[in-house]
């Protein structure tokens, strides 16, 4: 439960205790890194793991108490990390210091790290650096880069944050047409919180079944919920493609979810005249996934028209166990 705790300790810390952590920590380090005579090699990696940790720990030290000079010298010594130089460019660019500050950034994306990679701060801090240093260009420019690389509206998000006030609808009309052309699981979230939802009912009515059920189910049914009432039938196959995902996998903890969403489906498809598809998707259902008992017999109670099966409330189950006849644990 001590894992980074020096984040938390070290801001707390006077001058006098943090003058004497430093000292701590560097007759650990002077001591760790002798080299002991003949260590078994269970003891030597324990010894590596103590000394990366009191160098690391010193480090924070110096970036907390924006020590550069120190920190500079530090790294140059026992060598810097991601988060070393996104430290160093914050704090330069705190200072005003944008050129220091963006090679700081840049050194960090030159490293290459697959544990506690720092590259998304770093991409980050750069634009800001360079929007704050007056290369406004270049900042969107480099978002753009990435955006056209992982279209998403996160990395599109990025952008605008970059732009100005009147650049913003030139580049939302360019990244719509890169959404038109991008994997649906992206482009519905993104065209949903654009607020384009003609362009993405176009994109939902034309989407396999496949390509439906792999928008994240926290996307898809507030999607659906936008669609229902301008556009009742896509919306209806969004509801029906994460039911089906719930029962194809088998995931019964979450079969009341599948009942909710089908009952939605239902209600839109009556609303729309479409009773030709809800019937052909009653049939499938009850030919693919007839042994599910836990699953049917709500699902059948949907198809009669008795809605979907409602879960008992925490105060009806309260209710239930103060009852007189209700058995006691």
């Amino acid at each position: 439960f001590y894992s980074d705790l020096e984040t938390t300790v070290i801001p707390a810390l006077g001058r006098e205790f943090r003058e004497a952590l430093e000292d701590e920590l560097k007759s650990r380090i002077d001591a760790l890194s002798k080299e002991a005579p003949k260590p078994p090699e269970r003891e030597r990696h324990k010894i590596d793991f103590d000394c990366r940790r009191a160098i690391e720990t010193l480090k924070k030290l110096y970036s907390e108490t924006k020590n550069t000079t120190a920190l500079i010298a530090f790294c140059e010594q026992y060598g810097a990390n991601q988060r070393d130089c996104l430290d160093l460019a914050t704090v330069f660019f705190g200072r005003k210091q944008f050129n220091r500050a963006l090679d700081w950034a840049e050194n960090g994306l030159k490293l290459k790290e697959t544990q506690y990679s720092k590259e998304y701060d770093l991409k980050g801090l750069r634009r800001k650096i360079l929007k704050s240093s007056g290369r406004g260009s270049d900042a969107v420019a480099d978002a753009w880069a990435e955006f056209e690389k992982h279209p998403s509206i996160y990395s599109f998000e990025s952008v605008l944050e970059s732009a100005t006030q009147r650049e913003r609808a030139d580049l939302k009309s360019r990244a719509l047409a890169i959404f038109d052309r991008c994997e649906l699981r992206e482009a519905a979230v993104a065209l949903h919180r654009l607020k384009e939802l003609d362009r993405l009912a176009s994109r939902l009515v034309s989407a396999t079944n496949e390509a439906l059920q792999s928008i994240f189910y926290g996307e898809a049914i507030p999607i659906a919920e936008a669609l229902s009432k301008k556009y009742p039938k896509p919306a209806a196959r969004l509801y029906i493609a994460q039911a089906l995902e719930i029962v194809d996998e088998k995931r019964a903890k979450a079969y009341h979810h599948a009942h909710d969403y089908l009952q939605s489906a239902k209600t839109l498809l009556e609303q729309c005249g479409d009773a030709a598809t809800w019937s052909a998707l009653v049939e499938g259902i009850r030919r693919e996934h007839r042994l599910k008992s836990s699953f049917m017999p709500g699902f059948e109670k949907i198809a009669a028209g008795n809605g979907a099966p409602r879960e008992p409330t925490f105060r009806e189950r309260i209710a239930k166990r103060l009852e007189p006849d209700s058995p006691s644990d």
